[in-house]
């Protein structure tokens, strides 16, 4: 998990890295937070998965932004 970055460019390759980090993240790092029921850890994981999900939800909203006259000119 020490490779998962915040922030970052709104690409698809960077949001392609983000999501493999995530998965990283959680089969390690979340696991073993809460089978050790470590509350400041899980703390700080939910606040790396909420950077994750902010993330991704700016990179929808430039998708959206991009492709919304392409999908007006579809409808012609």
């Amino acid at each position: 998990m020490a490779d998962y970055k915040v922030g970052g460019p709104l690409k698809q390759f960077t949001a392609i890295e983000k999501t493999k980090g995530l998965v990283e993240f959680l089969s390690t790092r979340m696991t073993k937070a809460i089978e050790g029921a470590d509350a400041v850890e899980i703390h700080y994981l939910l606040a790396t998965l909420d950077d994750y999900h902010n993330y991704l939800w700016r990179y929808y909203q430039q998708l959206e932004k991009a492709q919304a006259p392409i999908r007006e000119g579809a409808s012609d």
